[in-house]
């Protein structure tokens, strides 16, 4: 194994290096580490080792000192320097003590992967060990393997040829698999501690070999087609391997004769990945290759999103306490938002917009409604991983919200109604849309609004919007500002509705007694 020498001033730094990448992969072992650079040069001298990650800042001796008195005695140890500072002059130094590479804080895993497997790429030339020549042939293979999972693979034959060989006996089907591990709990060794747990169960099994292609874990499957009861075997394992709350997505290509056509499927299979918000969690999906000569045109309709017409829908149904014209409302919103556009950032910006209208509209209307609480609605939804938890979990929130709104009281329908004009008599109301909100026939609702109010539905609407015009203009506003206020966007037509109802003109009430026109 290669030996790793860790040098940095602060402990946790020193600690997180140790882990922040799988060492053993690539045939590395922490062997020491070192707080400033004296010890640094001591724990060289006692360790030899082949690897030193040292930052350049620390107390007393710094790293560029330690390195240039390391290089006095030991001119072939790979050295990265680490360092908090994007100096263009300490780079230059490094570069004359024949530094490897030269890492900013906070550390880039990927970056330091990298390096890793370079180093140990070159440290292996310079090795005939038996176990060394192990660890290069695994390196190797995972790196080929990486390169076949992105589409990298170098074409001319060599790149194909030694990954067959490092694959050992030809196979039947060879089929590619990629997982996504998620939650909202961030890890940097989640992915490794699942490959590595997964590797045990696969590759000592003989069905493939598991390897890392961030941000995804990578299976090829040798001869172990994942069908139906695969997959369920498949799931199981991955579940059992993912000790945290953490989910998991999986995109597999279809089995293929010859490793060079997996190549065809990296996009899809990533693709397919990206649109994880869309898909549901701890599943496996089976990958498509495109037809030929089918594109992925965007619609030459442009489509329009109307956010508040949705948000007022959706406020309506709330206000009246309707759990199946909520949910209705709710799908018919999430298919509208999706429509206009399903990548995940825009579904969530589009609700939180939408979400917004409405519960400034119910905490304006309802005291008992705290818009700071109920603001966590769409904190809610930005934490969710999928479209269909999304609308569940939406649909729970809102439907408790709309039962805050409505209270302990029970009203019978037309209560509700009536309730609901007197809220509600500035918007464009319809009876129509008052019987689709309470799911009756509309001709049958005239009938029973008449029964029950004495007054057609309409006729109903003006006097309500009447007698608020008049409590308006004894106040002091101007007749169109009331006009548009109580919702008659004519002032013309205003005029005429206020003298059938008042006998008089609208401006003859301003500053003046309703009971002085009677």
């Amino acid at each position: 194994m290669y030996k790793v020498l860790i040098v940095d001033d602060e402990p946790m730094i020193r600690e997180g290096l140790t882990s922040i990448i799988e060492w053993e992969k690539y045939g590395y072992t922490v062997a020491g580490t070192a707080a400033n650079g004296q010890e640094a040069i001591q724990k060289h001298a006692e360790l030899q080792p082949s690897l030193i990650l040292i930052d350049i800042r620390m107390p007393g001796m710094d790293g560029l000192e330690a390195i240039r008195r390391i290089r006095a005695n030991d001119s072939v140890c790979h050295i990265l320097i680490l360092s908090g500072y994007a100096d263009f002059s300490y780079a230059k130094k490094a570069i004359s003590l024949q530094v490897d590479g030269y890492l900013l804080k906070p550390i880039d895993e990927d970056e330091l992967e990298a390096y890793a497997k370079k180093i140990a790429a070159q440290l292996a030339v310079r090795s005939d060990d038996d176990q060394t020549s192990l660890h290069t042939a695994n390196i190797i293979r995972e790196e080929l393997l990486e390169r076949i999972a992105k589409g990298k693979l170098e074409h001319g034959g060599s790149d194909l040829s030694r990954l067959a060989e490092l694959l050992g006996p030809s196979a039947r089907t060879y089929q590619l698999l990629l997982l996504e591990l998620y939650s909202r709990e961030h890890s940097l060794t989640r992915n490794a501690v699942v490959k590595q747990k997964l590797a045990r169960e696969i590759e000592e099994k003989g069905q493939g070999w598991v390897f890392s292609s961030e941000p995804y874990i990578g299976i090829l499957l040798i001869d172990y087609t994942l069908a139906p009861h695969a997959i369920v075997q498949m799931k199981a394992m991955i579940a059992a391997s993912i000790t945290d709350k953490a989910r998991f997505i999986g995109a597999a290509s279809a089995p293929v004769r010859e490793l060079h056509m997996l190549e065809q499927w990296s996009p899809v299979l990533r693709g397919k990945l990206k649109r994880r918000f869309m898909l549901e969690g701890n599943a496996i999906y089976m990958a498509e290759l495109p037809a030929m000569n089918s594109m992925d045109k965007e619609s030459e309709e442009s489509r329009e999103l109307d956010i508040h017409k949705l948000a007022q829908a959706l406020y309506f149904r709330i206000d009246i306490g309707n759990a199946d014209g909520l949910k209705e409302i709710v799908q018919q919103a999430s298919h509208a938002i999706a429509q206009y556009d399903n990548q995940e950032q825009s579904i969530k910006s589009n609700w939180a917009q939408l979400l917004t209208f409405v519960l400034n509209k119910a905490s304006v209307a309802n005291p008992s409604v705290s818009l700071q609480d109920d603001l966590s609605i769409i904190t809610g939804l930005y934490l969710t991983h999928h479209y269909e938890e999304m609308l569940e979990q939406l649909q729970h929130r809102l439907l408790g919200l709309a039962n805050k709104l409505r209270g302990t009281d029970s009203h019978s329908t037309m209560k509700q109604i009536t309730d609901f004009i007197e809220r509600h008599y500035a918007e464009n109301l319809k009876l129509e849309t008052l019987s689709e909100m309470f799911n009756y026939n509309s001709g049958y609702l005239g009938k029973m609004f008449k029964s029950f109010t004495g007054e057609s539905f309409n006729t109903y609407l003006d006097q309500v919007r009447i007698k608020h015009a008049v409590e308006l203009l004894q106040e002091g506003m101007k007749v169109h500002q009331v006009s548009s206020r109580v919702g008659y966007a004519n002032v013309d037509y205003f005029h005429s509705k206020f003298k059938k109802y008042k006998g008089a003109s609208p401006s003859s009430f301003k500053g003046s007694s309703d009971k002085d026109h009677k």
